[in-house]
């Protein structure tokens, strides 16, 4: 298991899920903020010359691990599209809750999907993500049992989690629980599910949102100083939320609050400082998902998603039977409310996640120009991404992977 942490973290591939560190023996891996902002694996010292997982674990986390391998094919059916993945059901809707639809990114559908699989009991707890309590910009895993609990961590995290983390806790239990996480945290636990059986039982709903990547830490300490705010003046932080799309907020010590929009936040700094890994993700749709949801925006007079504070919707990709049962005995019990929605359409609200979808491979191909070894992905029919989009968007895309890739190793040797 050493030498793929090695072979993940010297091509740059890791996505900070923290799979790993639930795999190894104890606490021989840990996960760490690096000094380029990022979650990633440390060895634990005192296992220096040691192994750090069994042979079995070694081989589980081999096929699990989403820097080296995603294979979706298992989860194919013929409902599967190039581009959108697995699809039952195409929905937009929201939270009946308007308290739980306010604190969401977007129509608050994941929040009371959440709250309402604790109420009915199906499960005992919800593995998510929330700001940590000790630094309000970073992010930590945690395991919600209440109503205030889902609220308090609801709202999209622009920096680094790990929430896979808490496999270490679901294999040491006898509870289920929900996992709410990105796409790639969400593929690490349903790939580690097909190698134990007990994560298989006890994790019986997984659910994610559409991502766009994981900024680095560096960007919100950006953000902060376009708002002209030190970091250990801060006492709360939000990315977004409280509202759809919801503004970036930063609480200060002395009760003042400096805000930036969704607009200038993200689409002019955070998304700037994207790791590697998400550069080259075919699944920021979240197709290992039972259920994955997504802003379900609004088209301005040109078609392009308006970013106009209103009261959020959700786009709603059903894709497994175990997921439309849920929703559907939510939407029976008065939880959520949604329509069905034409899935062609979701190009119009989604562009950004057809335009990386579609040049995927070229990108690959860059990448292993550059002699830097890539994840095996399987299943994910990329090829017909490059029909889809054309050649001259896929050259574009490969060239660019390349430029990044090159001013990459120049700043890391001007630094070395």
């Amino acid at each position: 298991m050493k030498a793929l942490l090695n072979r993940v973290l010297k091509n740059d591939l890791c996505s900070g899920c923290g799979m790993c560190s639930s795999v190894a023996s104890d606490d021989a891996v840990q996960i760490r903020l690096n000094a380029d902002g990022y979650h990633r694996p440390v060895l634990n010292k005192a296992y220096a010359g040691k192994s750090i997982a069994s042979e079995e674990a070694s081989s589980a986390f081999a096929k699990s691990c989403p820097a080296l391998n995603l294979d979706i094919r298992p989860y194919k059916t013929a409902n599967y599209h190039p581009v959108w993945g697995e699809i039952l059901e195409t929905l937009k809707g929201h939270a009946l809750d308007n308290e739980v639809r306010q604190a969401g990114s977007s129509g608050g559908v994941i929040s009371a999907l959440a709250q309402y699989c604790l109420e009915q009991k199906l499960v005992d707890g919800v593995i998510q993500i929330q700001a940590s309590q000790t630094d309000p910009l970073e992010n930590v895993a945690t395991i919600s049992r209440s109503r205030q609990n889902i609220i308090a961590s609801s709202g999209s995290r622009y920096a680094p989690a790990s929430p896979a983390q808490a496999l270490k806790w679901v294999a040491m239990s006898t509870e289920k629980y929900l996992f709410i996480g990105k796409p790639c945290d969400v593929a690490a636990v349903r790939q580690m599910q097909a190698h134990d059986p007990r994560l298989k039982q006890n994790i019986p709903y997984v659910v994610s949102f559409m991502c766009a990547g994981t900024p680095s830490l560096h960007g919100t300490e950006q953000v902060l100083d376009q708002l002209g705010v030190e970091r250990e003046d801060v006492t709360s932080f939000r990315y977004r939320g409280d509202g759809w799309p919801g503004l970036t907020k930063a609480t200060l010590k002395n009760g003042d609050a400096r805000t930036m929009t969704y607009n200038d936040s993200w689409g002019k700094v955070l998304n700037r400082h994207l790791q590697t890994r998400c550069k080259i993700c075919p699944d920021g749709i979240g197709e290992f998902a039972d259920i994955v949801c997504a802003d379900g925006w609004e088209g301005d007079e040109k078609g392009y998603p308006s970013f106009e504070e209103r009261d959020g919707n959700s786009l709603i990709l059903i894709r497994t039977d175990k997921g439309r049962e849920l929703f559907r005995n939510a939407e029976a019990g008065g939880v959520v409310q949604a329509e069905a929605f034409d899935t062609a359409g979701i190009f119009a609200i989604q562009p950004f996640q057809y335009y990386r979808r579609t040049t995927i491979l070229p990108r690959l191909w860059a990448m292993k120009l550059l002699m830097l070894k890539t994840p095996s992905y399987k299943g994910f029919e990329l090829g017909k991404g490059i029909r889809e989009i054309g050649l001259y968007q896929s050259f574009k895309a490969f060239t660019g992977l390349l430029v990044r890739r090159k001013k990459i190793k120049r700043r890391t040797l001007e630094s070395a």
